[in-house]
C-alpha cells in the first residue's frame, strides 16, 4: 500500500478517536438515562416526617430558564444559600428548542444544587426529540408524591406541541379526587401552562378549573407566561404563575397548616 495513503488513514483514524466525545451524531439524539426526578423524590421523602401529622415546609419555585444560562447560574448560587427550603420545583421550559445539548446544559447547571429539584416538562421541551429526552433524563411526565401529609401532583398539560392531543385529565382527577385519596392538609398541582392560555380550549379550561375547585386543590402552580401572577383567576382556587429566569426572581412557597405564603426573592 502506498506510504502516503497509509499515513493519511492513520491521521483520519486518530482524528476520529480524538473527537469521539466532542462531535454529536445529531442534536436530536437521546443517549442518557438518569431519571433525576425519581432520584430526587426519594431524597425529598427521606426528609419527610415519619409522623402522619402535617409539618410546615418551603418550596422554591423557578421556571422558563430556556437559554438564560447566566441568570440561571446565578439563580443556582442564590438557591444554594436558602437553608430553609426543603426542595425546588422547576415549572418547565428548561430548553428553547428541545435539543439534546440544551438538556445537558440544564443538567450541568442543576448538578451544582445542594437542594433536590423536581423538573416538569414544558412546551418548548417537546420540540425536536425533546419529549423523549425528558423521559430519559427525568422519568414520567405525569407523577405525584406525598410530603408532610400534602399531595403534590405534577401534571403534563402540553397540547399544541403534542399535536393538539388533550392532557390526561382522567389521570389528574384520580390523583386529586377527595373520595379516592386520603385526607391531606393541602393538595398542590404543578403544570407548565396555566389553563387560561390560548392553547387550552374553552372546554379544557373549564374542566381544569372545576377539577381544582371540586377536588379542593389549595394552589395551582404554573410557568409559561414569563410573568408573575398570584390571584384567584376564576372563583375559589388560587393560581400562582412564575416568571422566567431573566426576571432574576425566585418564588418561595411557605406551606403552613392553615395558610400558604408566597414570597419573591430578587437577586
Amino acid at each position: 500500500m502506498n506510504k502516503i495513503l497509509i499515513i493519511q488513514l492513520i491521521i483520519i483514524y486518530s482524528l476520529l478517536v480524538a473527537c469521539e466525545n466532542i462531535i454529536e451524531y445529531s442534536p436530536y439524539q437521546v443517549k442518557t438515562n438518569h431519571l433525576k426526578n425519581d432520584k430526587n423524590i426519594k431524597i425529598i421523602q427521606h426528609l419527610c416526617s415519619d409522623s402522619l401529622e402535617f409539618l410546615p415546609f418551603k418550596i422554591a419555585l423557578i421556571g422558563d430558564t430556556h437559554t438564560y444560562y447566566d441568570d440561571f447560574d446565578d439563580m443556582v448560587t442564590v438557591l444554594n444559600k436558602l437553608d430553609s427550603v426543603d426542595f425546588i420545583v422547576h415549572l418547565g421550559d428548561i430548553t428553547l428548542s428541545g435539543i439534546n445539548r440544551e438538556f445537558l446544559w440544564y443538567c450541568n447547571i442543576i448538578d451544582r444544587l445542594r437542594i433536590p429539584i423536581i423538573t416538569i416538562v414544558g412546551n418548548h421541551d417537546f420540540l425536536a426529540n425533546g419529549y423523549q429526552m425528558y423521559i430519559e433524563l427525568f422519568g414520567k411526565s405525569n407523577f405525584s408524591f406525598e410530603y408532610n401529609n400534602c399531595n403534590l401532583v405534577f401534571f403534563d398539560n402540553i397540547i399544541w406541541e403534542r399535536n393538539g392531543a388533550d392532557p390526561n385529565f382522567e389521570w389528574l382527577y384520580k390523583q386529586t379526587e377527595p373520595d379516592s385519596v386520603k385526607k391531606y392538609t393541602h393538595q398542590f398541582v404543578f403544570a407548565h401552562i396555566p389553563p387560561w392560555d390560548e392553547s387550552f380550549s374553552i372546554g379544557n379550561e373549564y374542566l381544569y378549573n372545576i377539577m381544582m375547585e371540586s377536588n379542593n386543590v389549595s394552589l395551582s402552580i404554573h410557568g409559561h407566561t414569563h410573568s408573575f401572577l398570584y390571584d384567584k383567576y376564576y372563583d375559589n382556587t388560587p393560581y400562582l404563575v412564575i416568571g422566567d429566569a431573566s426576571d432574576r426572581e425566585i418564588v418561595v412557597l411557605s406551606v403552613l397548616h392553615d395558610s400558604i405564603l408566597v414570597n419573591k426573592i430578587t437577586f
